[in-house]
């Protein structure tokens, strides 16, 4: 079945070069998602803010999972989101638990399978 995802795209450097590094990543990310089965529905753009506005995005990116939007988020990478392997596995398991699923291109599904009793 088709995954409808946000595309959150998160480069690194000045703002001279983040339209460029963006414009790379969403090729990337679009590449991965047509040969998977994949619907970019919307596209949120970390530009040259910080973590903790990552953290703000990802929260607004969690409720629209949540509210039935979209089925989940694809990121180039799982570092694009979080700043460690635990907040990584946080992020996805908070967006597990809206019903969604996070994808990355360069890592695949990160899906976190446990059992509720």
């Amino acid at each position: 079945p088709e995954i409808r995802c946000i595309a959150y795209l998160s480069v690194y450097g000045n703002e001279n070069e983040t339209e460029i590094r963006e414009r790379k990543q969403l090729r990337y990310i679009r590449e991965y998602a047509a040969s998977h089965n994949i619907t970019i529905t919307k596209i949120m753009h970390k530009d040259v803010l910080g973590q903790r506005d990552v953290n703000l995005h990802f929260e607004r990116m969690t409720s629209m999972v949540k509210e039935g939007f979209v089925d989940g988020i694809i990121i180039a990478n799982s570092m694009a989101v979080s700043n460690s392997i635990v907040d990584v596995y946080m992020k996805a398991g908070r967006i597990a638990e809206a019903g969604g699923v996070m994808v990355s291109v360069d890592e695949g599904r990160l899906t976190m399978k446990i059992v509720r009793c």
